[in-house]
């Protein structure tokens, strides 16, 4: 499970790699740009629940009840039971470039650029979740919910006597050396 951390700093690799070779693409904005769209696609953690003025008149309890392993506010729920969907997809890549495309051409003559841009950084999202999601990603969503499974577990595995927070730190750790070892030499390369 690639974490917040990983999918970070392939945002920075990505951004490291074309603030070189496009002019559109220096600075902090694009550096934020690179960031939040090769995090997107966990955007399906996120449930929007029942938005009526009288669910905002009580904090719900947390965890939520009746529900494991998720977080609860008014009108929002943060669950694992959605993740790995839809916007785990080429489909989801595909629509993100078709909406930035729009949004940058009204702003900008480079849109072409900055849709590509969005969708190399979901699609980096999706590779580095494929190859350690053990139940797999609907890929080719809409056109298929068939789940591809690539997991490899790559270089540690889920083992239950660590547990679900060691695993997340563990992994943590492991992307901060690997991506952030690729990080150090890319920019270095690209100076």
């Amino acid at each position: 499970m690639p974490t917040p951390i990983g999918h970070t700093l392939t945002g920075v690799i990505i951004h490291t790699i074309i603030r070189k070779k496009r002019e559109h693409c220096q600075g902090w904005i694009c550096l934020l740009f690179c960031i939040i769209f090769s995090s997107l696609p966990d955007i399906d953690f996120i449930t929007l629940t029942n938005l009526s003025f009288t669910s905002f008149t009580s904090f719900p309890s947390f965890p939520h009840q009746g529900a494991e392993n998720c977080f609860s506010l008014p009108g929002v729920r943060l669950s694992w039971e959605n993740h790995h969907g839809p916007t785990h997809s080429l489909g989801f890549a595909m629509l993100i470039m078709l909406i930035v495309g729009v949004v940058a051409r009204i702003f900008q003559k480079n849109w072409k650029q900055w849709s590509i841009l969005s969708g190399l950084c979901v699609i980096s999202h999706v590779l580095m979740d494929i190859l350690v999601t053990k139940k797999g990603l609907m890929l080719f969503y809409p056109l298929s919910t068939h789940r591809i499974i690539l997991a490899i577990g790559f270089p540690f595995g889920y083992s239950p006597e660590m547990g679900f927070i060691g695993f997340v730190v563990m992994s943590a750790l492991e992307e901060m050396v690997i991506l952030g070892g690729i990080l150090i030499v890319i920019w270095k390369v690209m100076k």
